[in-house]
């Protein structure tokens, strides 16, 4: 096997190759990784050929100094970047693409390789072979994350709090109701304040940033929104990653309205939208800080309150110095 870094040529084969992989999704997509501005990240993307010329496994990286080191590390431009690999990808070809990962890196005089992992939920097929590899070849679990999902099809209201099921009644009796909308105008307001207000931070992208992606990925990145008559109070920015997850990926209220519950009303509503359009899971995201040091116990209480459940997000290590 040899390893290349990505150029322009071999674009189309990555794309096709994620598009048809176990575990990929839109974030490996150049198309939503090329969104970024050139400068800001130093791309090493690689792709990992057989003797034959066959695409055995693709990897979105990027070079960064970390804490005085020069790191090889899973794209930032992306939630989680992995490793994705296609069905003919079997264990024994895994054991040797990590390999010639460690040999690219230590030619490259890199001082360690991350990995950050696509969760489990998003595989269209089992992959532990990947982390079985890592595993093997002596990398270690960096950091993990918990995010909290549900799981859709399988879906029991009655593992639904009374709290909530309460609290959605009386959203409906003040009039409140969930839409589809393209109004990211209106919204982006309420999320900075909300983030600002709560963690004293600004959303990951600028708001021109989540015009161009929704632009270029048209019915696969999506606002809902809660409104008390027109007015827009509440509002998720929902991730279309694969044919398998939703992926909410900014949720934000407008305070003034919080008594009222539209996020209550909200988080059903996106439950019943994922189960009517076939989807198996709805993410609702990290609830852990710092890399999974700090553990948001009121944001867990709320979301598993609906009958979340936890989904680790694991992010892999190896020290080349």
């Amino acid at each position: 096997m040899k390893v290349e870094v990505l150029k322009e040529k071999y674009v189309p084969l990555w794309e096709e190759y994620v598009k048809s992989s176990r575990n990929g999704t839109i974030m490996q997509l150049r198309k939503f990784l090329n969104y970024h501005p050139p400068e800001r990240f130093i791309d090493r993307s690689l792709l990992i050929f057989d003797s034959k010329g066959h695409i055995k496994a693709v990897m979105p990286a990027a070079e960064k100094k970390l804490r005085n080191e020069k790191i090889l590390l899973s794209h930032p431009g992306a939630s989680h970047g992995g490793i994705i690999v296609g069905q003919k990808t079997k264990t024994t070809h895994m054991l040797e693409i990590i390999k010639k990962i460690k040999e690219y890196a230590c030619c490259h005089k890199y001082d360690g390789i991350e990995v950050k992992m696509v969760p489990r939920i998003y595989h269209r097929w089992p992959c532990d072979e990947i982390d079985y590899s890592l595993r093997y070849h002596g990398f270690k679990v960096l950091y993990t994350e918990l995010s909290t999902v549900v799981l859709l099809q399988n879906y029991n209201e009655k593992l639904v709090s009374s709290t909530v099921l309460r609290n959605i009644r009386k959203a409906v009796r003040n009039g409140l109701e969930v839409k589809e909308t393209t109004d990211i105008k209106s919204y982006w307001p309420i999320l900075k304040r909300n983030l600002y207000n709560r963690h004293l931070a600004e959303p990951t992208h600028s708001f021109e940033e989540i015009i161009k992606l929704m632009s270029l990925f048209k019915g696969s990145i999506k606002l809902f929104a809660v409104y008390k008559g027109k007015k827009m109070i509440a509002g998720t920015v929902v991730f279309i990653l694969n044919d398998r997850v939703m992926n909410c990926f900014y949720i934000a209220q407008d305070e003034k309205y919080q008594a009222l519950r539209p996020l209550n009303l909200l988080f059903i509503w996106l439950i019943k939208y994922g189960r009517k359009n076939g989807f198996t899971y709805l993410d609702w995201g990290i609830s852990t800080e710092d890399k999974g040091k700090k553990v948001n116990e009121g944001l867990f209480k709320f979301k598993e309150s609906f009958s979340g459940r936890g989904v680790l997000r694991e992010t892999y290590r190896y020290d080349l110095k």
